[in-house]
């Protein structure tokens, strides 16, 4: 019994970073693949795909950056896209989709995952793999050639275990690794995967980031050739990805807090997400955004493209680095964003 009511304690205290959609979805026969792709011979930096509801499912777009606008790329009526992955070098991209996903109860879930590998060039969705159900699910890429995928079930007989699988495929889509581990939550804790640390280190070494921060951030550059170092960033939040531009005049950083409370939920600002640019060569933060959502990000070409908002409220920006202004902004009903539909996390009562 005591072993019991550490596992749901677990649970809960899980249940307060997840921020999973609770909508429930109608059961339907076994999904038919009624991919929708758009054949293309231009090069893969003139478009971007994201992650934007089609209906009243999650499914792909793509956008065009000559003509400004965007077109349904990936849909499908039995499943939605619960994540969207480019590699590092934006060659490649990976998405899961799932049946449902949310809360029982107490307990999160998500069921008949499955794995699709996106070939950028062609714009050829190709199915890999059915991963099945579980509690949640976890993506990574381990380096520019290696994508992981982590997900955590409750083990069937003892339910104080946790069964941990874990899948490694190469760009290609070959399955390089598939093991799994079993977790006692009395002993071990809840399973998550280790990050890969961000680069904290310019392309050319030149400088650092560091953070003097314990609970908070307080962001300072490290520029080796001076032997100084120049204060960034300072707030409540956590450091949550770091990039650099390819000619090093900017550093491109985003802090985060998901652990809403309900006075900062009934608040007329949400404040999660933080997204800086820090020009180097001026020491000194050109461009900020704050408020809600999560600000996923990355840099395409001269772009830095990030979302922003939560929910229905979810929108894509799209910001020229080298003109510094505004490029374009993509709104869709219901919402968009780049790996998912951003959600607000389950909050502490």
């Amino acid at each position: 019994m005591a072993d019991l009511k550490i596992f749901i304690l677990v649970l809960l205290l899980l249940l307060t970073s997840c921020g999973e959609n609770t909508k429930q979805h109608r059961e339907k026969p076994e999904p038919v693949n009624n991919t929708k792709s758009v054949q293309t011979q231009k090069n893969h930096t003139d478009s971007f795909i994201f992650v934007g509801m089609i209906e009243h499912k999650a499914g792909l777009y793509k956008y065009d950056f000559s003509k400004r606008k965007y077109s349904q790329f990936w849909s499908n009526y039995n499943e939605q896209v619960v994540e969207l992955s480019y590699s590092p070098d934006k060659m490649k991209a990976f998405f899961l989709t799932a049946g449902h996903f949310g809360k029982k109860n107490i307990f999160p879930y998500i069921t008949r995952v499955k794995l699709y590998e996106i070939n950028i060039d062609s714009s050829k969705v190709r199915f890999i793999k059915r991963i099945g159900d579980g509690i949640q699910v976890f993506t990574q890429w381990e380096d520019k050639n290696n994508f992981r995928i982590v997900i955590n079930r409750i083990d069937k007989i003892v339910a104080t275990y946790i069964r941990q699988q874990t899948f490694i495929y190469n760009i290609f889509g070959k399955e390089l690794l598939n093991e799994t581990k079993i977790f006692d939550l009395t002993k071990n804790g809840y399973p998550r995967p280790a990050q890969n640390p961000d680069n904290l280190n310019s392309p050319s070494k030149r400088f650092t980031v560091l953070n003097k921060g314990k609970d908070t951030t307080q962001v300072y550059l490290q520029d080796h050739d001076k032997g100084e170092q120049y204060y960034v960033l300072g707030n409540g939040q956590k450091i949550n990805k770091i990039r650099w531009s390819e000619d090093e005049k900017y550093l491109i950083l985003s802090t985060i807090d998901l652990n809403i409370n309900k006075k900062t939920l009934n608040a007329n600002v949400l404040e999660t997400s933080t997204l800086v640019i820090y020009n180097i060569n001026k020491y000194q933060i050109v461009k900020q955004w704050n408020g809600d959502g999560v600000k996923n990000f990355y840099i395409r070409n001269d772009f830095l493209i990030f979302d922003n908002g939560f929910r229905e409220n979810s929108r894509v920006d799209i910001f020229n680095l080298k003109k510094m202004n505004q490029f374009d902004e993509i709104k869709i009903k219901r919402g968009c964003g780049l790996r998912n539909i951003p959600e607000i996390p389950n909050y502490r009562s």
